[in-house]
């Protein structure tokens, strides 16, 4: 289902902001048996496949606006961003970064870990990192959400990295908002991403229309996963 966000013409930069939650009924997921390195991982982990609040707020959506008639293509400034291993966990679960961004990978627990990062089923990159306090630079050339999975034993472990070709872009916070700064007038795509449950497949989407002019712009939405 489309909605159109309409506000008045103009010129100046806006923050177009809102909260996702579930359209229906949450789904709930039970936490992960741990079957290997119990002393560092604990007896079970939380499935972070989702989150929400009590009223619905969801967290770790990806939303991301794209102009309807972009300007003279230019490359969005590279950014940094890292994904730590701790207590036989990513964090963060979720994230999103630029198109030649550089992610650092960092393994703080005393265990081997195996970083397998894959993009719709193709490996980007797969990386053993057995030593506590390693870190290993990466750079995602390719835009998508890239899946993150441990291979060595911790089959829980799973984070995404979202890659996008436009800087126009936030992830959901607890309360399931968001708030993209600095937006030029124009007419846009947006488009709200929540990763699929059972971490196969595109995941559930939703897109919208937004205009955006003078005013800060509302863009609330209800995501069914």
């Amino acid at each position: 289902m489309a909605l159109s966000v309409l506000v008045g013409v103009a010129q100046a930069a806006v923050t177009v902001e809102g909260t996702v939650r579930v359209e229906g009924t949450c789904p709930t997921i039970p936490p992960v048996k741990v079957a290997k390195d119990a002393s560092v991982c604990g007896n079970e982990q939380a499935n972070e496949a989702v989150s929400a609040a009590a009223d619905g707020s969801l967290r770790n959506v990806v939303v991301s606006l794209h102009a309807v008639k972009p300007p003279t293509p230019a490359a969005p400034p590279p950014g940094k961003a890292t994904v730590d291993q701790v207590g036989c966990m990513y964090k963060p679960h979720v994230q999103a970064v630029t198109v030649g961004s550089e992610l650092t990978l960092v393994n703080s627990d005393r265990v081997l870990h195996n970083v397998h990062a894959n993009l719709a089923g193709v490996t980007v990159f797969n990386m053993a990192m057995p030593i506590k306090g390693q870190r290993l630079p990466t750079k995602l050339t390719r835009p998508g959400p890239v899946r993150l999975q441990c291979d060595a034993g911790h089959t829980w472990m799973t984070a995404w990295v979202y890659v996008l070709p436009e800087a126009t872009f936030a992830v959901t916070d607890e309360r399931g908002h968001f708030s993209i700064p600095a937006v030029a007038p124009g007419e846009y795509t947006i488009e709200y991403w929540h990763e699929p449950l059972d971490g196969k497949g595109a995941g559930s989407t939703k897109t919208a229309r937004v205009v955006v002019a003078d005013k800060p712009v509302r863009a609330d939405a209800r995501l069914k996963l």
